[in-house]
């Protein structure tokens, strides 16, 4: 029996052909996977400005509030809500209350 040489064409081998298509796939699967992270990532800045946003409002409210806990402490301001809307007086004060009546 005689060996018949095979003419080598040039082309690529299998194993060739099989890792590039290995590395196109991984290649694909790699931009996807970034691509996915890209858009988590912007979700997750827009979520954080939100956040500061509404952190920054509710410190701007605490403040508020604070300081009108602070005014609420003070006996003038105290004197002040219990005479007008209270009509509290000290005793021995005499209130005088003008109307402007034109049926008198």
């Amino acid at each position: 029996m005689q060996k018949v040489k095979r003419k080598k064409t040039g082309g690529i081998n299998f194993v060739t052909a099989m890792l590039c298509i290995c590395l196109v796939v991984v290649g694909i699967l790699c931009y996807t996977r970034f691509q996915s992270i890209i858009q988590q990532r912007a979700r997750l800045q827009a979520e954080n400005s939100s956040l500061k946003a509404q952190s920054t409002a509710l410190s701007e409210q605490l403040r508020q509030i604070r300081a009108q806990e602070e005014f609420g402490k003070d006996s003038h301001y105290i004197e002040s809500v219990a005479r007008a809307q209270l009509d509290m007086v000290y005793p021995g004060e005499v209130i005088f209350r003008v109307t402007n009546d034109k049926n008198k």
